[in-house]
């Protein structure tokens, strides 16, 4: 605040990098935006601390530095910089903003100073967008290069590593992931698992069908799975929930978000059941992949409370997708994963009812 201070002493004018941290239509806080990297530099005032998102409530300013850059595309994803090329964008950051860091996860977005928009009229649960940067993003269907293509999209604010957009198929919205490395089995672990929650009769999950779509003149594989949030209920990740508490020696991450979750208004015992029989599930299709940002919680703003834990979701890095060979006998017990341990056979440790699954289910 008062490096800012100093540059307005100076005389220098940057009124044109503030922005409104809006909650819908709420007032958050004051930010300053390096329009260049797109980065949030300074929180410059917070008018409604508990409106901040999840794991921000504080106010801390790095808190909100690293939120902001969480819902953009990483540089990592395949083909973002040749993207950002055409587009004239420097960072993903940049591109993000031009839909106000507006997305289909929560309702959050940012407001240029001296703008006057309503989130009735921008956001993307209640209105159509543009599928054409969704397109470039995936390169799934021939688009214009030279035509000036419209980035209003929630497309711009999708994390993750696989190539993706959102699309409106019937009034309802999917987001279709493109896959076109290892024979596109992460597309096809998406409808494996979907087939196993419906024959366990789970019914919280999100359900995923296979597509087609062309690139680069190839036919591949692409999953849609239909939005689970809505203009009520918000999208917040385990990862928002724990990345500021400090775990006590005596306790784990898996303890500590079941016990934030029950905090925020979920029973505790359908935490516990969801994540076990996650657990159990993930390790009959050997999913690798269960991060803290790959599970998570259906938030009210309104009444600041969780309704539900999310239906699962993202269960692509499946059944050896990437092995040149399977592994079998004890090396079946030795296979790496990205969760709350590094092995896949110690996450059985959680699962007290082992019953939640009736492996005789046909």
């Amino acid at each position: 605040m008062e490096h800012y201070l100093n540059r307005i002493s100076e005389g220098k004018n940057i009124s044109d990098h503030l922005y409104v941290l809006k909650h819908k239509d709420d007032d958050v806080a004051m930010v300053q935006v390096n329009l260049r990297s797109g980065e949030i530099e300074y929180v410059l005032e917070v008018y409604l601390p508990e409106k901040l998102p999840v794991g921000c409530d504080d106010g801390d300013m790095p808190e909100l530095i690293e939120w902001w850059a969480n819902r953009a595309i990483p540089d990592s994803r395949r083909g973002i910089q040749q993207a950002l090329r055409k587009l004239n964008e420097k960072t993903s950051l940049t591109l993000m903003l031009s839909s106000y860091g507006l997305s289909l996860i929560d309702h959050y977005w940012l407001q240029p100073i001296g703008e006057e928009e309503y989130w009735s009229e921008r956001n993307f649960f209640e209105n159509a967008f543009s599928d054409e940067l969704g397109n470039l993003l995936t390169d799934s269907k021939r688009i214009n290069i030279d035509a000036e293509i419209s980035k209003f999209s929630p497309s711009s604010s999708v994390n993750g590593e696989m190539k993706k957009k959102w699309v409106i198929d019937n009034g309802i919205r999917y987001l279709m992931k493109v896959n076109t490395n290892d024979y596109g089995q992460q597309s096809l672990n998406e409808l494996i698992a979907t087939k196993l929650h419906e024959r366990t009769g789970w019914n919280n999950f999100s359900p995923y069908r296979i597509g087609k779509t062309t690139v680069d003149g190839v036919e591949v594989p692409c999953s849609f799975n239909p939005l689970f949030t809505s203009v009520d209920l918000e999208f917040v990740s385990a990862y928002q929930l724990i990345k500021n508490v400090k775990i006590p020696n005596d306790s784990s991450a898996y303890e500590e978000i079941i016990k934030r979750a029950v905090n925020y208004g979920v029973e505790e015992s359908v935490v516990r059941e969801q994540l076990e029989y996650t657990i159990l599930t993930d390790f009959i299709l050997s999913n690798t992949d269960r991060h803290f940002n790959n599970f998570g919680f259906l938030y009210n703003s309104e009444r600041r409370e969780f309704v539900s834990m999310a239906p699962i979701f993202d269960t692509g890095n499946a059944l050896f997708y990437n092995n040149e060979f399977v592994p079998s006998g004890v090396n079946l017990l030795d296979i790496p994963v990205s969760s709350f341990r590094k092995k896949e056979v110690d996450l059985l440790q959680y699962v007290t009812n082992k019953n939640l699954i009736d492996i005789g289910k046909r």
